[in-house]
């Protein structure tokens, strides 16, 4: 029961911001802000994000995971309702920092609250659903925030605010972080070797995902809605993915299936590479996607069964903060790689370098 609630909340507080980020760079233009506003709000956020993991695991361990997610959802709604009604420069971009600040306690919880919600055996299962739901109500935000007025921006931030309302009902299994307010950092040598595995991998995760829409419209002429179209269709594959992606660990092993989704999501990644017709394109990109979220519930579950309940908080934060690190590196580098040498050899490096994570990764359970 307290699993669904909590997939309950994560889904309307998804919905919410889905619809509210659909809209708010259009209405950011419509205000007369230029993409080079939009480059800094973006890169103000993800300095949030860093700045954020860190507190967002002491206060996780100190006052529990459900107060640390009814911050998540409170001041992630509270800040979206700021942006929906502010039109003053300096106090956007302090409130794209502060929903980075927000969306770091959100990443930070999550491994820790599904852990604590399941059980070694169906922890993979768990985590496969929140990351599947997650993307459909993504879709589902898509196609009802193309119907909100921008004048009404408001009325999604106000919607993810009732993801409130389920967590006055949640309840956490004690043993785990609920009852011991420290931060503890695990520092084992299988901690190390993940995190350093996660920060080889995430450079893949924020390279070409970033600029997936311009190597559509640029490369292969693609108009905005064929683009829609192929980015929808990717969220479906990649629902499909997620789900499949527990019967993969439990036939492979979660460490060699972890690998085994890292490889095809490298090969896919490699593939787009030649100029393909669009559709063929497509087929590629929403195949790379899906074996790279196929990844993810693996990801959680070997961090949360790999560290003793106590350290649950502290080891998110510890990856977290890697991973948005290696990202924002990622995304800089192929972007500047990109407007040098055109899309093939950045996509082959990177693929490469996906490759070179997934013999990263098949070393982290090594003792």
């Amino acid at each position: 029961m307290s699993l669904a609630l909590f997939l309950l909340a994560e889904s309307i507080f998804n919905l919410g911001l889905s619809a509210f980020f659909l809209l708010y760079n259009l209405r950011l233009l419509g205000l007369g802000f230029d993409e080079a506003f939009l480059g800094l709000s973006a890169s103000l956020m993800t300095l949030g994000s860093l700045c954020g993991t860190l507190p967002a695991g002491w206060i996780t361990a100190r006052f529990g995971v459900r107060a640390a997610l009814r911050v998540t959802f409170g001041a992630g709604a509270a800040v979206c309702a700021c942006q929906a009604l502010s039109t003053d420069r300096v106090v956007l971009l302090i409130l794209s920092f502060l929903g980075g600040l927000a969306a770091a306690f959100r990443a930070v919880t999550i491994a820790p609250a599904v852990a604590q919600l399941t059980t070694e055996q169906n922890r993979a299962r768990g985590f496969s659903w929140f990351f599947a739901l997650g993307i459909g109500m993504g879709i589902l935000g898509g196609l009802v925030g193309g119907r909100i007025p921008l004048s009404s921006l408001w009325i999604p931030c106000a919607f993810a605010g009732l993801a409130l309302v389920p967590t006055l009902w949640l309840r956490f299994a004690k043993g785990g972080v609920e009852d011991r307010p420290r931060l503890i950092y695990p520092r084992s040598p299988f901690v190390v070797r993940y995190l350093a595995a996660a920060a080889v991998w995430s450079l893949v995760l924020g390279a070409f995902p970033s600029l997936y829409n311009a190597y559509f419209a640029r490369r292969l002429a693609a108009a905005p809605a064929e683009i829609g179209v192929i980015f929808a269709g990717s969220q479906l594959v990649q629902v499909g993915g997620i789900l499949l992606a527990p019967r993969l660990f439990a036939w492979t092993g979660l460490g060699r299936g972890i690998v085994c989704s890292q490889v095809a999501a490298a090969i896919f990644l490699a593939l787009l590479a030649p100029r393909w017709p669009l559709a063929a394109a497509g087929a590629c990109y929403a195949a790379y996607m899906s074996f790279q979220y196929m990844s993810e519930p693996g990801w959680q579950t070997l961090l949360m069964n790999g560290v003793r309940p106590e350290e649950r908080s502290g080891a998110s934060s510890l990856n977290f903060l890697v991973m948005f690190s290696a990202q924002a590196v990622g995304a800089a580098v192929f972007g500047w790689a990109v407007a040098r040498a055109g899309y093939a050899g950045p996509l082959v490096l990177t693929a490469m370098v996906g490759l070179a994570a997934a013999a990263t990764t098949s070393q982290i359970s090594r003792r």
